[in-house]
C-alpha cells in the first residue's frame, strides 16, 4: 500500500507519542511510586508534604501521558485506516478506552496525596486509619491502569495486525508486536485476579515496551515503508 504524506504525518506524530508516553509516565512515577517503593508510610507522608509542588506536578505528568495516549490512538488510526477501516476503529476506540481510564483512576493518586499530606494535621487521623486509606486508594488506582492496560494490550494487537497487512513497518516487528500485545492483556488479567504477584507479572509487559519502543524509533527515523508500492509497481 503506498502511504500519502498525511499517512507518513502522523506517522511521525504516533512515533514522538508512543516515546512521550513513556518519558511522562517515567518521569511522574518516578517521583510517587518508584523512589518511594523502599520507604515507609510515614517517610512517603513526609516527603508528599514537604515536596507537595513536586508530587502536584509529577501527577499531572502522569495525567498528561494519558493525554499524550489518546493522541497517539488518533495518530495510528489516520496512518491504518486505509488498509482495513474497521479494524482500525475498533483499536481507535480499544485505545482511547485506555486513555480514559487511566486518566480517571488518576483521581484516586490525588486523593492518595491529599491523604499523605493530612498526616501533617495532629489528630485530623491515626496513623493507622490514614494507612488504610491510602491502601485502598492504591489499589483502585492500580485496578484502574491494570483495567486501562487490557485496553492497550487489544489495541495494539489490532494496530500490529494492521501494520502486518499493510507493510508499512518490517514484518518480524510487525510479528513481534502481534506476539506481545496479547501478553500485556494476559499480564493485565493476571494482575486484577492475582495483585499480590503484581510486581513479577509486570515483567510480562517488557517486550511489549521493547517493540513499542523500536516502533517508535522506526516511524520517526525510516516512516512507512515504500517497499509494499514499489513491489505493487513492479
Amino acid at each position: 500500500m503506498d502511504a500519502t504524506p498525511e499517512q507518513r504525518t502522523y506517522a511521525r506524530l504516533a512515533g514522538v507519542m508512543f516515546l512521550a508516553n513513556y518519558v511522562l509516565q517515567g518521569a511522574g512515577d518516578s517521583v510517587t511510586i518508584i523512589s518511594r517503593r523502599t520507604a515507609t508510610f510515614e517517610e512517603t507522608a513526609r516527603y508528599a508534604t514537604e515536596s507537595a509542588l513536586l508530587w502536584r506536578v509529577s501527577l499531572a505528568e502522569v495525567g498528561a501521558s494519558w493525554i499524550v495516549i489518546g493522541v497517539l490512538a488518533f495518530a495510528l488510526y489516520a496512518v491504518l485506516e486505509s488498509v482495513n477501516k474497521r479494524l482500525a476503529q475498533l483499536a481507535l476506540c480499544m485505545r482511547l478506552g485506555a486513555s480514559f481510564v487511566g486518566a480517571a483512576s488518576l483521581m484516586f493518586r490525588v486523593a492518595q496525596a491529599r491523604l499523605y499530606q493530612a498526616s501533617a494535621t495532629a489528630g485530623l487521623f491515626t496513623t493507622e486509619q490514614l494507612r488504610t486509606l491510602v491502601a485502598v486508594s492504591q489499589r483502585a488506582a492500580g485496578a484502574g491502569f491494570t483495567v486501562s492496560m487490557m485496553f492497550l494490550g487489544l489495541s495494539s494487537t489490532i494496530f500490529f495486525v494492521l501494520f502486518l497487512r499493510s507493510r508499512y513497518l518490517p514484518a518480524a516487528l510487525a510479528r513481534f508486536g502481534i506476539v506481545s500485545s496479547p501478553l500485556l492483556v494476559a499480564a493485565a488479567v493476571a494482575m486484577f485476579v492475582f495483585p499480590e504477584r503484581t510486581n513479577e507479572l509486570k515483567l510480562m509487559g517488557v517486550p511489549g515496551l521493547l517493540v513499542e519502543v523500536a516502533t517508535a524509533f522506526w516511524l520517526l527515523f525510516k516512516g512507512l515503508q515504500p517497499r509494499a508500492a514499489a513491489e505493487a509497481r513492479g
